[in-house]
């Protein structure tokens, strides 16, 4: 619980080192880019580009900005703490970006079809999984953008803990 309390004392560690602060800043603008234009790709029927910012809701907006500052939070603990001597780990951090990612290319582009289509000529059991996971996906992307970001709270978290311990 105290790690908890003081993860605000390591994230103004981390900005206070120019490097962490430069990797930390470039992985929120990138990431925020990147989700403002993959997270409406639902509305557009999987296209992915600038067409994307027509569909995009107030609510994917608040989405990417908070999905873009957490990765951009680990990114700078991290660097941080190599930058100290310790070790970073940002798999929770990162298996979150990508499940934040995957409800919108699964639900309604056709990169799962295409995917099942591939499986099922090698093994024509697999075509009929496609369907039931788009639908699966669909009906609960909410619950897994809530998991995406507790994945990426959780490798904060942990990059937040190791800049802690890293401190001499």
């Amino acid at each position: 619980m105290s790690n908890i309390v003081r993860m605000p004392v390591a994230i103004r560690m981390a900005f206070a080192d120019r490097r962490a602060r430069l990797w930390g800043v470039g992985t929120v603008l990138i990431g925020l880019v990147f989700y403002l234009l993959i997270l409406p790709a639902t509305d557009t029927g999987g296209a992915i580009g600038l067409v994307s910012l027509q569909f995009l809701t107030f609510g994917e907006a608040v989405l990417a900005v908070v999905m873009a500052v957490l990765l951009g939070l680990t990114m700078a603990l991290g660097i941080y703490g190599l930058r100290q001597g310790g070790s970073a780990a940002s798999g929770g951090s990162v298996l979150g970006a990508i499940v934040a990612v995957l409800p919108t290319l699964l639900c309604c582009s056709p990169v799962l079809p295409l995917a099942v289509a591939a499986i099922a000529s090698v093994l024509p059991a697999a075509g009929a999984l496609g369907l039931p996971v788009q639908g699966f996906v669909a009906t609960h992307e909410a619950l897994l953008y809530g998991v995406a970001i507790a994945l990426m709270v959780w490798g904060l978290y942990g990059n937040a803990r190791r800049a802690l311990q890293c401190v001499c």
